[in-house]
């Protein structure tokens, strides 16, 4: 309905004949003539409030804001039962961005009538530009009953979108907001931003084939759309599509080569990808550092940090997953048994929520920066004005990972440690802790930092106190084994899921229980490739996310875990192995496989080491034939795991420290500042 109609419904009754008049000429866009009938209308009566309201309109249309509310405020001082007025109100104080204000002009046209669908769609808009996202999503919502639309529905689901963005809590509006844009995408305006918003909904339900399905249909439509091309890629990790998550994100830089985030997504990937020789995973992520990295590096760092290889240091650790995370299983008993005079800890943490985790990691650290809203400048900044003498980097390439920052070279001495399978790439880092198990002599051509072994393990685990206790080996009751799985599903291969599927050939009987499996598609995938060696259904169960007293209470149906490849386990072979449940891995080439090598080794467990595939079934196959040894294994595990390196929380720290120590040193010794000029060894 036109404006002026609008107001005329609104007004009600019939209206004098001159103010009729002066209503046509304002309908016609005459605005000159309209005020000038209105300025005689106050001259013959200057408490006529429709009048005074009117030229407040003119002046907002004509875009003096400041002029229509003063004057739309007089005629609401004249007459305030008039829920028009409000609403014009309401309209020019938004565009002097004065929303509070609009938001009570708003609500008090709405209280004189309810009715009004016009001022309730702006009162939603503006609760959304202050950020009250659950008020906005209210009002959207009486919106739609008043006006079942598409439009309606699509506002509405916007609003409960933004909800659960704004508030974890609220992650079921994730749900009731596919549901809306389910019934109204096709009706939209706009079909494809529609579908790229359900798309959204699924993806943070972890729906990812839904998802993938959606972002798959608006790429047929807008080839060109690199987000949808990331977010497609994203799904498709999480299905354990490794080739399609690769070429959506090269494809993703192709279009926007402003967003090396993408490439960042390729190098995550070719940790998955089983055909990705260590070369080619190395050249790449050399590639990655010269294009998107390099123009980063200083000519010269100049530091200030007293150069005393002997004084207390100040360690700076980075990371986004200072959270319930994987990470926090290993990194949280390093923080806790530092010795602090020998070292001051830092702890920056780069995501936008916290949690339980997050602040007792809080209390823990000697001091905490939240610096998910600093930019790398001000990053680095911060960094230099906390004289960090060492910082580490727990995240690699991986997501809201600070790398970029790290190019800048803000302290001294760099490092990378945990948070990921393979080298940065960054000539600016300067060292990777690792173990002589993870990386045997001759991997140092694939690292762009020196490698520094611990003596023990590179792994500290430490239980978080939630954990149920260990229980009896459940083949003892059931007569036959269940294999588990508890890895995240993009690093269950093609490869991995073969000799699975050939092993439970192998064992009659046998059951593989596969945790943090995508709905749908998941099923779909084991069931085909598991068919193909005559594995029925029936002998394979997938379960979705669980939270964390439930992903512990699964091992209680697990009797040994397979360690997947050629992308292994961390935390995850941890918690099986603190459960009772052994891990069996298969021995690679390079870190990213040689994890579960690692981990084994310092629990004591070698003898769990398949350095082929028929060793690892003749692995299987053996435990499952030997009951009482897999039961009395499992009944000692805790008790071997206090007796090894990979939880004793005060060796790891002093041996960390120690290695710090060193780092100074010789940096105190030889450092100046400059990044390393030692380039990559040729690798052929």
């Amino acid at each position: 309905m036109p404006l002026l109609q609008r107001l005329r419904a609104w007004f009600g009754g019939n209206r004098a004949a001159r103010l009729e008049a002066a209503i046509r000429l304002h309908e016609s866009g005459d605005l000159a003539g309209a005020e000038q009938r209105y300025r005689a209308l106050l001259r013959a009566d200057a408490r006529d409030a429709d009048a005074t309201h009117l030229l407040g309109l003119i002046a907002h249309q004509r875009g003096d804001h400041a002029a229509a509310v003063a004057q739309i405020g007089a005629a609401i001082a004249l007459k305030a039962d008039k829920p028009v007025y409000h609403y014009n109100l309401g309209n020019a104080l938004v565009e002097l961005d004065r929303l509070e204000a609009a938001i009570n002009s708003f609500r008090a046209a709405l209280e004189l009538d309810p009715s009004q669908v016009a001022a309730r769609s702006n009162l939603a808009q503006a609760l959304t530009e202050t950020g009250r996202y659950a008020e906005a999503a209210a009002e959207y919502r009486r919106l739609l009953e008043l006006q079942p639309s598409a439009a309606a529905r699509n506002a509405l689901a916007r609003a409960l979108i933004q909800c659960a963005d704004a508030d974890a809590s609220a992650a079921d509006c994730y749900d009731e907001a596919a549901t809306l844009l389910q019934q109204a995408w096709q009706a939209a305006d706009d079909p494809a931003t529609a579908r790229l918003a359900l798309a959204y909904c699924h993806r943070q339900r972890e729906r990812w084939t839904e998802a993938a399905d959606h972002y798959q249909a608006v790429l047929e439509l807008r080839p060109g759309n690199p987000a949808a091309h990331n977010d497609l890629a994203n799904c498709c990790n999480q299905l354990g599509r490794i080739a399609e998550a690769i070429l959506h994100y090269r494809e993703t830089y192709r279009l926007a080569p402003d967003f090396p985030e993408a490439l960042t997504g390729v190098l995550a990937c070719l940790n998955y990808d089983p055909d990705c020789q260590p070369e080619q995973a190395a050249a790449e992520h050399r590639r990655w550092a010269e294009q998107v990295a390099a123009r980063y590096y200083p000519k010269l760092a100049r530091f200030d940090n007293d150069r005393d290889p002997k004084r207390r240091l100040r360690i700076g650790y980075v990371s986004p997953d200072f959270r319930r995370h994987p990470l926090t299983a290993i990194f949280a008993p390093v923080l806790d048994a530092h010795v602090l005079d020998q070292v001051e800890v830092y702890c920056y943490y780069n995501y936008a929520s916290e949690d339980t985790v997050t602040l007792r990691l809080k209390q823990r650290a000697g001091h905490w920066r939240s610096i998910v809203e600093l930019d790398d400048e001000a990053l680095c900044a911060q960094i230099r004005a906390d004289r960090i003498d060492i910082l580490v980097d727990l995240a690699g390439h991986t997501s809201n990972n600070r790398l970029l920052a790290f190019a800048r070279k803000p302290a001294p001495v760099q490092v990378t440690w945990l948070g990921y399978p393979n080298t940065t790439g960054l000539l600016s880092m300067d060292y990777r802790i690792t173990d002589r198990y993870a990386d045997p002599p001759g991997q140092e051509r694939y690292y762009s930092e020196e490698l520094v072994y611990m003596p023990d393990s590179m792994w500290c685990y430490a239980q978080q106190g939630d954990e149920a206790e260990v229980n009896q080996l459940p083949a003892l009751q059931r007569g036959y084994v269940t294999f588990g799985s508890f890895n995240s599903f993009s690093k269950l291969g093609f490869g991995a899921l073969d000799l699975w599927a050939r092993l439970m050939r192998d064992i009659p009987r046998s059951r593989l229980l596969v945790v943090r499996a995508p709905e749908g598609a998941g099923l779909e995938r084991l069931s085909a490739q598991f068919a193909a060696h005559g594995i029925g259904v029936e002998r394979i169960e997938l379960l979705g996310m669980a939270d964390r007293t439930r992903y512990l209470e699964l091992h209680h149906e697990v009797d040994m875990a397979l360690d997947p490849f050629p992308c292994n386990g961390g935390a995850t072979t941890c918690d099986a192995l603190w459960m009772g449940v052994p891990v069996i891995a298969l021995a690679g080439d390079r870190f990213v496989s040689r994890a579960g090598v690692s981990l084994l080794s310092a629990a004591g467990l070698t003898d769990w080491i398949a350095h082929n595939q028929e060793e690892y079934i003749g692995l299987a196959q053996a435990w499952s034939r030997n009951l009482p040894g897999l039961a009395e294994l499992r009944a000692g595990m805790r008790g071997r795991l206090r007796a090894s390196p990979l939880i004793d929380a005060k060796r790891f720290a002093r041996n960390l420290e120690a290695a710090y120590r060193g780092m100074w040193e010789h940096h105190c010794a030889s450092g100046n500042g400059v990044v390393k000029s030692r380039v990559w060894q040729e690798i052929g």
